[in-house]
Order: C-alpha cells, then structure tokens, then sequence
C-alpha cells in the first residue's frame, strides 16, 4: 500500500513539474490574432481599436475621472419674500488637476440686495470619490440697502456626497467673508441637485447668513447645465 501511494505521489509531481514548465514556456499573447477577434469588428470599432493599441487604465480611471460635473446655473432665490435671480458656474476644472473654480452673481428685483463672489476649491480626494471635501479662498461682496458693504477674502470648506456620479449629490459648505473684520459674514450653506437628462439637472439651496449687522436665511432653486 506504501508503496502504490509513493508511486502516485511520484506521478503527480511529475505531472505537476511537466505542465508548470509547459505554462512558464507558453508566452501569453495580447494581440488581436491571439484572440481570435475578426479583422472587420475591429475595424469597425475605433474603441476596441484603441484599446488593443494602448489598453486603458479603468482602474485609475474610475478612481480619477470626476464624479460630478462642472455647471452653469440659473435660478431664483427668495430672502424675506423678496425673489431674485443667481447665475453662476461651479466647479470649472483646471486642467487635469483638484483645482476648481467658481464664480455666481445675485441680485434682488426689489433692489434690496445684490452680490457676487468667486473663489477657487482644491479637492483634497480623488475627484473620483463619492465623498469628497475641499478648502476654498476667494472674494466676496454682498450690498444690502442700509446696511454696510460687505467685502473681502472669503475663506472657506465644502464637503460633497455624490450619490451617484454624473446623476446626484448633496453638497455642505461654510464660508466667511472679511474675517476678522467688524462685518464679517459667516454663511452655511446646504445644496442638492438631481439630473433630470445627461444635460440638465434640478437643484436646490438654503444658506444661513450670520453677521454682526444682520442674520437670515435664503433659499433657492436652480437649472444646472453641464458644461
């Protein structure tokens, strides 16, 4: 029974030996002829093409391509019953890098109150994580009638949770303008949007405005455009 045992164990190491030698020799062929793909589906195709040529990275892909878009946005916002208009872009990619800026404008058709500001955000993630979180600097100036004008470096941090990339995310951010300052003004801000198509995406927004000369709230809605 030794003996028959030592014999197979003999045989399957053998075996083993011969087929690990066999797979070291045998190269593995990436090439569209080793794959047997047909010449016509790949001229036919520009991505298979393109991808036989240089195979993509999907991995660094997914985790670098950004999760949100960058926007133009239009909408309405109301502060004491009184309506308005904002008009902004959020989130203009610099290059292949984290930096994004952003520039939005409001007024009042009362008169009331206008402001604009402009700021650049470095994400501190991938861009293409679901949850992200960004520091912020800028300038701000918000005119109120009869009350001071306020404006200045305008510093800040937004978290972002995308919900599903391209389609949903909320949005949490707060902000001071003029630190330091007699007027400085401390906004907190809490901002969602939806897609509606590939284009166009349904959002909303309520901020809490803190200074030593006013305290309110505003809220908005707003048509995103991806750019």
């Amino acid at each position: 029974m030794k003996l028959i045992t030592c014999q197979f164990c003999i045989f399957a190491f053998s075996y083993l030996s011969i087929c690990s030698q066999a797979s070291a020799e045998t190269p593995i062929s990436k090439s569209a002829s080793d794959l047997k793909v047909n010449q016509e589906v790949i001229d036919s195709s520009p991505v298979l093409r393109r991808w036989l040529t240089n195979p993509p990275d999907l991995l660094d892909d997914i985790y670098n391509s950004p999760s949100f878009d960058p926007t133009l946005r239009v909408g309405i916002t109301s502060r004491d019953n009184n309506l308005g208009v904002d008009v902004g872009i959020d989130n203009l990619l610099v290059g292949q890098t984290r930096l994004a800026a952003s520039a939005s404008y409001q007024s009042e058709f009362s008169g009331k109150e206008s402001g604009f500001d402009a700021n650049l955000r470095y994400y501190i993630l991938p861009l293409g994580s679901y949850f992200n979180i960004a520091p912020q600097v800028g300038f701000r100036q918000l005119n109120v009638t009869d009350r001071p004008t306020i404006s200045g470096v305008d510093l800040g941090l937004q978290g972002i949770l995308v919900l599903s990339p391209h389609s949903a995310d909320l949005r949490l951010g707060q902000t001071f303008t003029a630190p330091g300052s007699n007027v400085e003004l401390s906004i907190t801000s809490l901002s969602a949007s939806y897609a509606l198509t590939k284009q166009i995406r349904l959002g909303s927004k309520i901020e809490w405005r803190r200074s030593p000369i006013f305290n309110d709230s505003r809220v908005g809605f707003v048509l995103e455009f991806n750019l």
